[in-house]
């Protein structure tokens, strides 16, 4: 089992990853003509905007429930490529992106440490069946 200071850098990392995500999922919806012309900035296109927050949120609640393993890792992957997106975005267009930056160092940080800090989840949404 995990050790206090493995759980104390895990819920920093998980804290910072779950409040980005939930922040954007608000901002998404609160700022949307701010977060459209962004996404027209960075040549994103904008009908991303509203499936990728809710999908954020989705994520979160993965997240904060700790149910079903592969489910977790699909999350964990999809909100790194998300940083990887956020940061490369930012970078070209010579914006602020140290908040990319901080993601793509405590994205890995919190999968690390989750299955140390509140165990391996015991269900999978999919489970293989060779025939």
């Amino acid at each position: 089992m995990a050790n206090k200071t493995q759980k104390i850098i895990y819920w920093i990392a998980t804290g910072y990853m779950l409040f980005a995500m939930l922040w954007s999922f608000v901002t998404y919806h609160v700022l949307n003509e701010t977060i459209t012309d962004f996404f027209i900035s960075y040549n994103y296109p904008t009908y991303l905007i509203y499936p990728l927050a809710y999908l954020k949120l989705v994520g979160a609640i993965v997240i904060i429930t700790n149910l079903y393993a592969d489910l977790k890792e699909w999350v964990y992957a999809t909100y790194y490529i998300n940083m990887i997106l956020a940061f490369v975005a930012h970078y070209v267009a010579q914006d602020m992106f140290w908040h990319a930056v901080l993601g793509l160092i405590l994205v890995p940080v919190s999968y690390l440490l989750s299955n140390r800090v509140r165990g391996y989840p015991s269900k999978k949404l999919i489970t293989y069946t060779t025939a």
